[in-house]
C-alpha cells in the first residue's frame, strides 16, 4: 500500500475485536543484536505488557521488515495487532495516512537501520510531531534498537558514512567525522533529556575494528564542549545483548543474557571537571586524577537486573560504579572501580 507516496504499511496480524485501551508509558532501549537472545523474551514481555493488549506498530525506513511477523509468531496473545510502517521520504512523513497510523498505535518499535535516514525523512515533519505527541501526551511505550535506539536520545551520533572509531575521537575529538552529533532537535523521550545514546558498544568485526567504549567517552566530551562547557550531560551506552527498560517513574533495569560479556548497560555522568585538553588536532585528555566520568555498569540477566534512577542519576543498585578517563589519545579509555 502507498508505495507511490514513499511509504508502505503491512498488517501482520489482527484480532477480531478492539476496544479503546489505556497503554502505559515506558521506553525500551536495545543494544542492537536482538534475535532470540536470552533476556530478549523477558524484555519483550515487559514492553508488550505496557501496550495492554493494544496495537503494536513497527516504524522503519527502507521497506517492510520481519519484526511484526516475529511478534505475531511469538506474542500473538499479548496484542490486538502488529503492523509495520516504512516511511521513506519527507513527503510521506507529512502524509495524513502515515500520521493516522502512528496516532492509532498503542506501542511503537523503531527498527534499526541508518539514523541518517530517520533524521533526513522524519525530522521537522508531521511524523516527528506525531511521535512526540504519542510519546508525551498519549503516553504510549516506545522501543528502539540500534539506529532506532540512537534517535531516542536527546543527543545522538549520525555519521554520513562509516562512523568514527574510538582511537580516532580520542586522538582528536574534533576529527571531521564528529561533525554529525545532533542535539535536542528530534524526539523528546522522558528521562532522556541531555542524554547521549550509543549502541553496539562491544561490536568487533571487519567493519568495526575497535569497541565503542572510548567513542562514547569522546562523544560525551564533544557534546559538553559544544554546549558551552556545561557539565550536566549524560551518556547511555549498551552492549549488543543488553535491553534497558525504563518505566514511567524513570527507573531503569537491564535484561540480558546473564553471561559475563555482551549484556552490559552503562550510565555515564561527569564528575565535576572538564577535559584538561580539548583542542582541534590534539588528543583528548580527560583525567581528573583518574575520575573524569562516573559510570554505573549493570550486567543484564534474563530476569532483569539492577536499578538506576534516571531522575537523579545517583540512586542505583545491582551494578557497579567505576570511573572512565583518558590521559591522552593512544592511551585509550581507562577504567577503575570505585
Amino acid at each position: 500500500m502507498g508505495s507511490r507516496y514513499d511509504f508502505d504499511y503491512y498488517l501482520a496480524c489482527e484480532g477480531r475485536d478492539y476496544q479503546s485501551i489505556k497503554a502505559q508509558s515506558g521506553c525500551l532501549l536495545i543494544g542492537g543484536a536482538e534475535g532470540n537472545k536470552s533476556g530478549e523474551h523477558e524484555a519483550t514481555q515487559w514492553f508488550l505488557k505496557r501496550a495492554n493488549g493494544g496495537k503494536y506498530l513497527v516504524l522503519r525506513v527502507g521497506g517492510i521488515g520481519r519484526q511484526a511477523d516475529w511478534i505475531c509468531q511469538h506474542y500473538r496473545d499479548w496484542i490486538h495487532s502488529a503492523a509495520e510502517l516504512s516511511i521513506d521520504s519527507r513527503e510521506a512523513a507529512n502524509n495524513s495516512k502515515v500520521t493516522d497510523y502512528i496516532l492509532d498505535a498503542d506501542a511503537l518499535f523503531i527498527a534499526g537501520g541508518d539514523q541518517n535516514d530517520y533524521q533526513e525523512y522524519w525530522q521537522g515533519t508531521k511524523t516527528e510531531e506525531t511521535l512526540n505527541y504519542v510519546i508525551n501526551e498519549k503516553k504510549i511505550p516506545i522501543a528502539g534498537t540500534s539506529a532506532g535506539m540512537a534517535i531516542l536520545g536527546d543527543y545522538y551520533y549520525s555519521p554520513d558514512h562509516q562512523g568514527i572509531i574510538s582511537s580516532e575521537i580520542l586522538n582528536d575529538p574534533f576529527h571531521y567525522n564528529t561533525e554529525h552529533i545532533h542535539r535536542s532537535d528530534f524526539l523528546q523521550v522522558p528521562y532522556l533529556h541531555q542524554v547521549l545514546t550509543d549502541t553496539h558498544l562491544d561490536r568487533l568485526n571487519q567493519w568495526n575494528p575497535e569497541t565503542r567504549y572510548g567513542r562514547l567517552l569522546g562523544l560525551l566530551a564533544k557534546v559538553i564542549h559544544e554546549d558551552n562547557n556545561q557539565l550536566d550531560h549524560y551518556g547511555i551506552g549498551l552492549e549488543e545483548g543488553a535491553f534497558m527498560a525504563i518505566d514511567e517513574q524513570g527507573i531503569a533495569q537491564v535484561f540480558g543474557n546473564g553471561t559475563k560479556s555482551g549484556q552490559d548497560a552503562y550510565f555515564l555522568q561527569t564528575n565535576g571537571a572538564l577535559p584538561e585538553q580539548m583542542e582541534p588536532g590534539w588528543p583528548l585528555i580527560w583525567d581528573n586524577d583518574g575520575k573524569a566520568v562516573k559510570t554505573y555498569r549493570i550486567s543484564g540477566t534474563p530476569e532483569g537486573s539492577g536499578h538506576f534512577d534516571l531522575k537523579d542519576w545517583s540512586t542505583a543498585s545491582g551494578g557497579q560504579w567505576e570511573y572512565w578517563y583518558t590521559v591522552g589519545g593512544k592511551s585509550g579509555l581507562r577504567k577503575q572501580s570505585f
